[in-house]
């Protein structure tokens, strides 16, 4: 379709809309009220959130609003917008010329979901002089249009921009009141909202936010919301602020076929021949099957049987399949395997069930599984929403895996039942009710919230409503007294046949024992069959707690006139004082309607609470161990964020239930750590063992079950973790550290080199960046964090540092000299292939250094001079903008506008590790400055023994040991200089005592919780100091400082011995070791922060605990350099006592040539071997031998390797051998071998 464009300002001259009588007005925001909207059918009209944006005069219509791009608006969403259909329309204007890079404009978010940012709709400047605009569909995929205007308005133009859309035509996109775009589409949209605003990087449930690269603002006026889709005429009356003079009625009603296959649709009754299974029994007990345990492949995934429908599985991959999904921003976190959506597995409690009920455009193959082979329950059909599966006959237990026929296609809610004839137990009391028509708003406090639900998730014809009245057997029980209760009201209204019936809180305060379930006596339906001669039903039994969850969603078809009674025999609840119970039925035509319910009688039946509490318990703190495991990925910890209130209500209502649920309290304690602490025993060392010795060994054996349980039992065979690619990486920054203090460290580098190739295999890197357009910080985290990685633990590589190379390469020209003449870096948004230069991402951050990761590497390696002056200079630019602040003190503002050299104090991060690269490349004290100004407390940002590296021991310890003083035990980095500057080994007790605990605490929701991978930790640094001399790595710290690591001879392992390194410097060591087994340890203790040379290591035991050997020791000397090991041996039961000290220096590391051969490099085909060689040092490589050698160290085969350059140019240096091999060789454990001499 062509659209002539016409551009207009949209002036203050212009009338304002009036915000009250207007049809199907549901909210108005001018400006006129300031922040507060003009109306707001849902009741609250001030934001949930603001910042950053002003009140501006000349807005399209009188006032306006300019956000700026930190800002932070938002409004609620239920009353104020409805999913199923609506129009969205407001006046936007640019401000900032626009340029080739996306940025939203306007979002919705979901009520709840499984995707990061859990959008619904939004709408976009797209990057190519237009708009993008979607809403997303139940089953996440999205209904898109995108346009490019002839010529985009200039920034000082408002443009009017709206967006319609219903579930049964699609979607409408109009720029300035004219039909740009359209897609007609059928889907089912309905779903709760959360809240809305414009621009931003995330309006959800559990954040909102402008940050990273989304902090591109505009100026918006004149925000309207309409409850239906709006003509092209009524659209173009808006744009010109002009209230529409004929808005069509709705006027849903189900004798229309295009509402009628709506309603079907919705509730799973769309299928010829397939209505739900009749009740053929009078009497009917249904009972729920709680399932608790459900993988996706190796992870824990409980949202497909949560209760809440717009939550799915699986996760939501970042470069999805399904229709819309995958645009310009392909976000970095994506919380789940790459492989998800292709099955999912439920394990089935241990009882009865026989019924189960999905919802979800999932469509593929349900299978029991059985202990040699599994069988076929039933095939799902395509393009579904809710369907129902009666088994033959009830089944017990066993585990159930659905296969996917579509990838990604999600299950929203998968629930299970058993169902067959039976009645009500008599139960230790009952409350009698009989429903009555509403016709007035509730006076009862707790009814309040669910009337509020109800106008907030439901449009008007949906919220015909119900009271449940006490009947004169309101507490039936022996010797009980009677109750009786006034009727509560609310207005009747809704054309289409869905009741909620509301039961008021009152009856059961003084009731001490747990809801059992539900009756409910149906009268005889005066109905008209719809599936032939059924009447379709469904019944859902809200959480009291939390109304978007469902305790029961039940489908049941009737015979019209049939009286039958439903024991709903829901999962037990002590119910929560001052909740009301909230049931919503639903039937197939408008025949069904509360006149058909009027006089229905209704009975909660209780049972003992000693009996309920089982059930509440597990329930709640499954339900809490799900939420948690979403909203920790943004750690809200604020009422006006949903998932917050979720997770509050669902662990607090454990905890008044019960009070001392250990893991109930921890994760209540993990959210706030102002609410009280579980309790926690120190385990006790035992006689004769240094309470620091048997401390430290505790906490690696902490850190080494948290790394082997992810190894174990979440990788997969592709090298996933299940958290997202990208976050798995931030997973496995614990990986080096623990591996080079001796914890399985072959297992941990094969596990690791997995994840590094997946980054590759699945086209994470594009010339040697991140392929997605990212910010800072997630560009480096899409996996170039974990070469880093690999070049610590799979050293020497080639494959590993050629990376390095490729990635160096492409840091070059993401860097340049500045009219300033200053080398920084000239976007915070970039790929591989693109990088956004405009105004608001044409900076650096502190972040922006981590992608030179691989980079300080690589010159670690082999001094490469080309990245060594590219770092160096950048960090010659980060001191230009040292300053003094108004009090004196220097401040580092390291936030940088290319082109201008402005400059800004940073939100977050530090660039320290680039100073103190470039310090040890250069010894120039200058790069020290910035850890100077900033005090002992920089210590911790540097890996290395920085007390004697600057020379600080003495200066800066009266300052550490009053820092070490301090009652927060979580001052972990405190502690260990405390002990360092001191010898005083109870800094150690109390540091590896606070680490034990807080590992303790979060040791379940740091692997069983399933949480988003990148927020699970174990305290580690200081053990990497305390072991390696030095940081090998932490999160976000890219330069290594371990002076040496450990491997263990079986049967001693890395727990055998406790090891303290109180000073490590390239020229000198000293180690402190306990082996606190009972017989001799072998270790080999690997050489790397020492300078190459000839070393004298002098060894002897400690007798009497004051660091130093005492009587007899023995003294060697031995050539020692980088990866170069040496063989020690520990007394059991002994302190022994290791000085190291270089006394003759070898040839620099930055001075040798270097030869390398990866495992990949050797090829056997035939008769001949291929091998490749790299050249990796420093120097050209004089020519040599390549040799064949069989077992026993002799030669089979030679060749010679030609002089190769070194690779300063970045660019790989090899050459292609081939060596012929005899017949007959021996070729069992043979080996190629580079200058065997």
């Amino acid at each position: 379709m062509r659209l002539i464009f016409c551009l207009f300002l949209l002036s203050c001259s212009l009338p304002c809309i009036a915000s009250t009588g207007e049809p199907g007005l549901l909210f108005h925001l001018s400006g006129d009220r300031e922040f507060a909207a003009d109306y707001a059918a849902g009741g609250d009209p001030q934001p949930t959130y603001l910042r950053d944006v002003k009140i501006i005069p000349d807005g399209a219509s009188g006032r306006g609003f300019e956000c700026a791009g930190t800002q932070l608006m938002s409004y609620r969403a239920p009353g104020n917008i409805y999913a199923e259909r609506g129009t969205l329309a407001f006046s936007w204007r640019s401000r900032e010329p626009v340029g080739p890079t996306p940025f939203p404009i306007f979002r919705v978010g979901y009520a709840d979901h499984s995707s990061w940012d859990m959008v619904w709709l939004r709408i976009d400047y797209n990057g190519r002089g237009g708009f993008d605009a979607f809403v997303t569909d139940i089953n996440l995929a999205r209904i898109r249009v995108s346009y490019a205007l002839p010529a985009f308005p200039k920034p000082d133009e408002w443009v009017h921009l709206a967006l319609a859309w219903d579930e049964t035509r699609g979607i409408r996109f109009y720029v300035n009141g004219v039909l740009a775009a359209k897609q007609d589409a059928r889907a089912v949209l309905y779903a709760g909202l959360d809240q809305f605003g414009p621009h931003s990087r995330i309006i959800s449930p559990y954040q909102v936010q402008s940050a990273y690269n989304f902090v591109r603002g505009g100026d918006i006026d004149e925000i309207r919301i309409y409850d239906r889709m709006l003509s092209d005429e009524n659209v173009a009356s808006v744009a010109k602020g002009v209230a529409p003079r004929e808005v069509a009625a709705l006027g849903r009603d189900l004798s229309k076929p295009e509402w009628r296959d709506e309603w079907w649709v919705r509730y799973g009754w769309n299928r010829k021949g397939d209505a739900p299974p009749i009740l053929a029994a009078e009497r009917t007990a249904v009972r729920k099957v709680e399932i608790h345990d459900v993988y996706d492949i190796k992870r824990w995934w409980w949202k497909a049987t949560d209760g809440i429908r717009e939550t799915t599985w699986p996760g939501v991959y970042n470069r999805s399949r399904l229709a819309g999904r995958n645009d310009y921003f392909q976000l970095p976190d994506w919380d789940c395997y790459s492989l998800s959506g292709k099955s999912v597995t439920f394990t089935m409690p241990e009882e009865p069930w026989n019924h189960l009920e999905i919802s979800g455009a999932a469509w593929g193959k349900m299978s029991l599984e059985g202990d040699r082979a599994e069988s076929a329950l039933f095939r799902r059909p395509k393009s579904q929403e809710k369907t129902f599966h009666r088994l033959p006959s009830p089944i017990r237990g066993r585990k159930i895996r659905f296969e996917n026929v579509e990838q990604e296609e999600p299950i929203g809610e998968l629930s299970a039942y058993n169902v067959g004839p039976g009645s009500e137990p008599q139960g230790t009391a009952r409350l009698a009710y009989t429903l009555r028509a509403a016709n007035a708003e509730p006076h009862d406090g707790s009814l309040e919230p669910v009337a509020k639900f109800i106008a907030g998730r439901h449009t008007a014809e949906e919220r015909s409503t119900m009271t449940a009245v006490a009947g004169d057997n309101a507490l039936a029980r022996s010797g009980a007294a009677h109750q009786t209760f006034t009727a509560l009201q609310m207005q009747a209204g809704g054309t289409l046949p869905l009741v909620h019936i509301l039961i008021p809180a009152g009856g059961w305060q003084s009731e001490s024992g747990g809801l059992d379930g539900i009756g409910i006596d149906l009268p005889p339906l005066r109905v008209k069959p719809t599936h032939g001669a059924y009447f379709p039903l469904n019944v859902q039994v809200k959480d009291p707690l939390w109304l978007q969850r469902n305790l029961l969603d039940f489908s049941f078809s009737v015979s019209p006139g049939q009286a039958r009674t439903l024991w709903l025999d829901t999962r037990d609840r002590i119910l929560p004082p001052g909740k009301a119970l909230y049931i919503a039925i639903a039937g197939a035509s408008s025949d069904f309607n509360a006149a058909s319910l009027e006089g229905a009688r209704v009975r909660l039946i209780f049972k003992s609470r000693a009996q309920a509490v089982k059930q509440h318990e597990l329930d709640r703190f499954t339900q809490a161990r799900d939420s948690y495991a979403m909203l920790v990925e943004e750690r809200p910890n604020n009422p006006r964020l949903n998932l917050y209130n979720r997770f509050a209500a669902d662990v607090t209502d454990l905890l008044r239930v019960s009070p001392n649920h250990w893991l109930g309290q921890a994760y209540w304690y993990d959210i706030d750590k102002t609410h009280p602490k579980p309790a926690f025993m120190q385990p006790a060392a035992p006689d004769g063992v240094p309470l620091w010795a048997f401390r430290q060994v505790e906490q690696l054996g902490n850190l080494k079950r948290f790394v082997l349980w992810y190894v174990d039992r979440r990788q997969i065979g592709n090298g996933e973790f299940g958290g997202g690619l990208s976050d798995d990486g931030d997973l496995t920054n614990t990986w080096p550290g623990t591996a080079l203090m001796g914890s399985e460290p072959e297992k941990i580098k094969e596990s690791l080199s997995r994840q590094m190739e997946a980054f590759y295999e699945q086209g994470l890197f594009t010339n040697g960046l991140s392929t997605i357009q990212t910010d800072e910080l997630h560009s480096y985290e899409e996996g170039i964090q974990v070469l880093g990685q690999s070049l610590l633990l799979d050293y020497g590589n080639p494959k590993q540092l050629e990376r390095a190379m490729e990635t160096s390469r492409a840091l070059i020209n993401l860097t340049a000299i500045n009219g300033a003449g200053h080398r920084h870096i000239r976007s915070t948004y970039f790929s591989g292939t693109r990088m956004a230069e405009e105004e608001p991402w044409g900076w650096s951050k502190p972040h922006s250094y981590l992608a030179f990761h691989p980079s300080a590497l690589l010159v670690e390696y082999n001094g490469n001079p080309r990245m060594k002056k590219i770092i160096t200079e950048l960090a010659d630019g980060l001191l230009a903008h040292r300053k003094k602040d108004a009090s004196g003190k220097y401040t580092l503002n390291a936030t940088v506008k290319f082109q201008t050299d402005e400059d800004k104090p940073p939100a977050q991060g530090r660039v320290w590790p680039i100073f103190w690269a470039a310090w040890r490349w250069t010894g120039d004290a200058k790069y020290l400055q910035p850890y100077r100004d900033e005090g002992p407390q920089s210590l911790s940002t540097i890996p290395s023994n920085a007390l004697d590296e600057m020379g600080v021991r003495q200066t800066w310890a009266d300052a550490i040991k009053t820092a070490a003083s301090k009652p927060e035990s979580s001052n972990y980095a405190a502690l260990h200089l405390a002990w360092q500057v001191t010898g005083d080994k109870r800094f150690l007790e109390s540091l590896y005592a606070a680490q034990i605990e807080a590992s303790a605490l979060r040791e379940y929701i740091n692997t069983e919780g399933s949480l988003w991978i990148d927020r699970v930790a174990v305290p580690e640094a200081e053990l990497q100091r305390a072991r390696l001399g030095g940081v090998a790595l932490t999160r976000n710290s890219i330069y290594p400082g371990q002076a040496v690591s450990w491997k263990f001879q079986a049967p001693a392992g890395d727990e055998s011995v406790a090891i303290l390194i109180p000073n490590a410097t390239g020229d000198a060591l000293k180690v402190i070791a306990y082996n606190l087994s009972g017989s001799w340890v072998k270790a080999n203790m690997t050489a790397w922060g020492l300078e190459p040379g000839r070393w004298e290591i002098m060894q002897g035991i400690d007798s009497d605990g004051d660091d130093s050997a005492d009587g007899i020791t023995s003294t060697s000397t031995t050539e020692l350099e980088r990866a170069g090991e040496v063989a020690l041996t520990f007394q059991p039961r002994a302190t022994t006592i290791l000085n190291l000290k270089l006394i003759s220096k070898g040839t620099p590391y930055h001075e040798r040539p270097d030869l390398g051969i990866g495992k990949d490099d050797v090829v056997v085909q035939g008769g001949n071997i291929t091998v490749t060689v790299h050249s990796l040092g420093a120097a050209d490589s004089p020519p040599t031998e390549l040799a064949l050698l069989d077992k026993t160290g002799k030669v089979i085969s030679s060749i010679r390797i030609p002089a190769l350059k070194a690779p300063a140019d970045l660019l790989p240096k090899t050459v292609t051998l081939t060596l012929s091999v005899p017949a007959r060789s021996r070729m069992a454990g043979a080996s190629v071998v580079i200058d065997r001499e």
